[in-house]
């Protein structure tokens, strides 16, 4: 049988300084990409906290505009609103006293 003959290639291999340069620009697509994450995080971070602040003042917003209408509504009844608070008394404290 015919032997195959070996077939060596030096122009496959990379050589040291270009293994080097590869590395080199590893490194500086991983520091950019880094920057990037960074920037995006904290973009991303004023983003929630602008979110959150307008959160909260719908919520205060929103309480505010309850506990007046509920102020107006014991100076209209006050009687029907004395009884509601008594009843909610009793039922809380036959389910606190059942322990």
């Amino acid at each position: 049988m015919a032997q195959k003959p070996e077939i060596v290639s030096t122009t496959a291999e990379p050589s040291l300084s270009d293994v080097r340069a590869d590395l080199d620009q590893l490194r500086a697509d991983f520091a950019q990409l880094i920057d990037t994450l960074g920037k995006t995080a904290k973009h991303g971070v004023k983003g929630a906290k602008g979110e959150a602040s307008n959160a909260a003042e719908d919520v205060t917003d929103w309480a505010e505009g309850q506990f007046l209408t509920l102020r107006e509504s014991i100076r209209e009844q006050p009687i029907t609103a004395c009884a509601i608070a008594a009843g909610v008394g009793v039922i809380l404290g036959q389910i606190l006293l059942r322990r």
